[in-house]
């Protein structure tokens, strides 16, 4: 809590804006973020956690357009990207593969990997990971701030006036090697035995939307999109689910982990999040909290159904509801879940790295 005017004020009261420091953790009111237009685009690109917070352990980055041409090909010597369609569709290349995401579906693109993504429709939205954070520092090399409610829909400027030259210089400047000769190709269908499955390795992957691994924790379903194992140990990603309805609730318990960050992202129905023993946030659909290390934190499930995006410099959370939970095979949470019991999670502290505290 801080104090304001004499007063307690909640230090968890949702932004607008990331703090730009370290160590402090912060709600992120929803389609906010330092705002970005890439000229010509149509479509702003948002930053929701940026190397600064994370010491460039990660970035998450999101973004929310209309149906624009490709990007273009590159690839990165170190930097992988991870897009997470949210609404509409993502047309995303990898090597040479596509896939058209929908809601749910993912893209893992390691380092070395030539891509590039495309937004399709009347209005899509994704959010992506980037690691090592830091590299969001080209967004704001060649965008333009932009303070208006979603992005400009009338752009008459000359690319090759505003973005060429700016691009050119990025690819000088930046980990983008771009492959101007790469073949382009159609999205491809979706292959049942390929693209339900974590591969368990650092290799380009789709993943759709509610495949792979599930593991239930009490009433807490985890669903791994992207495991240390294929990130090289650099980062994970899972899908939460639960419900109000159910008691028992692994996460409620304060957890302190000492050397990953965390951030979620609601994409479903109401979180409450506690933390450092005493701040509290209840954070709906599109509102981001960043928890960084070092720093306690339990969350609770506010409405009948609810779901979230969590995003790891590591292991983090995610390692631990796959190692403390049972394999799951159903696609809701359960109705009636059996008590989780407490000694689970305490006999896991040394080996995932966090206390129950």
């Amino acid at each position: 809590m801080s104090t304001v005017n004499g007063s307690t004020a909640p230090t968890l009261a949702p932004v607008q804006l990331p703090p730009g420091q370290p160590g402090r953790p912060y709600v992120l009111q929803s389609l906010c973020g330092e705002i970005i237009y890439i000229p010509l685009s149509r479509s702003a690109t948002r930053l929701l956690v940026t190397g600064k917070e994370t010491d460039n352990a990660f970035a998450v980055v999101g973004t929310g357009g209309s149906e624009g041409a490709p990007i273009g090909f590159h690839y990165h010597r170190e930097t992988h990207d991870v897009f997470l369609c949210l609404k509409g569709a993502v047309n995303v290349w990898a090597d040479d593969q596509c896939r058209t995401l929908g809601p749910g579906d993912l893209a893992s693109v390691p380092p070395g990997t030539i891509h590039q993504y495309q937004v399709k429709g009347d209005y899509s939205e994704f959010v992506g990971l980037i690691v090592p954070g830091g590299w969001e520092e080209f967004f704001r090399f060649i965008g333009e701030p932009y303070d208006g409610p979603l992005y400009p829909l009338v752009d008459e400027r000359s690319l090759f006036e505003v973005l060429i030259p700016k691009l050119k210089a990025a690819s000088e400047k930046f980990d983008m090697i771009p492959v101007r000769d790469h073949p382009q190709i159609s999205p491809q269908a979706w292959e049942e035995g390929k693209d339900n499955t974590l591969p368990g390795k650092a290799r380009p992957y789709f993943l759709r939307a509610g495949r792979g691994p599930r593991y239930l924790l009490g009433g807490i379903v985890c669903s791994p999109l992207v495991t240390t194992a294929e990130s090289a140990g650099r980062f994970s990603i899972a899908a939460i689910e639960g419900s109000s309805w159910h008691d028992s609730n692994p996460l409620a318990s304060a957890l302190q982990f000492s050397d990953v960050h965390h951030a979620f992202q609601v994409a479903d129905g109401v979180i409450e999040f506690a933390v450092s023993g005493e701040d509290k946030a209840n954070l709906h659909v599109g509102e981001t909290i960043y928890i960084p290390k070092g720093t306690s934190f339990g969350l609770k499930i506010k409405s009948r159904f609810a779901k979230a995006y969590v995003f790891v410099s590591g292991g983090g959370l995610v390692d631990l509801l796959r190692k403390a939970g049972k394999p799951y095979h159903e696609s809701i949470p359960p109705e009636k879940p059996e008590a989780f019991q407490k000694t689970d999670l305490q006999s896991l502290q040394t080996e995932v790295g966090f206390q129950l505290v």
